[in-house]
């Protein structure tokens, strides 16, 4: 995946905190450009914001063509959202005085 163009120095990311969600490439014929797309999820370098990077290439000998979506979120935005939108699961150690929840039971 080449780096983005964007001058925007809180958009990049710490490659050590970055997920591949997904990787692409297909060759849809023998004289037809190399199609790649990535998806990562990752970090700003100040580790104040969540960044998705969306990649698509379209390769060919003779030309190349990319472009580089990213979007980007404060931690604590995305973290009320996961709370309010995601799927709530409890854990607790079995021998929690007061405890009412099961040890693994969602």
């Amino acid at each position: 995946m080449q780096g983005s163009n964007s001058t925007y120095a809180t958009e990049t990311t710490d490659s050590a905190h970055t997920v591949i969600l997904n990787q692409r490439t297909s060759a849809p014929g023998q004289d037809e450009p190399i199609l790649f797309q990535q998806s990562c999820l990752g970090l700003t370098d100040d580790r104040t914001q969540v960044v998705l990077r969306r990649y698509f290439e379209r390769y060919s000998p003779t030309t190349s063509n990319w472009v580089e979506y990213i979007h980007h979120v404060p931690i604590a935005e995305f973290t009320q959202w996961i709370m309010a939108n995601g799927d709530l699961r409890i854990e607790c150690s079995e021998d929690l005085p007061g405890s009412t929840l099961q040890s693994g039971i969602p």
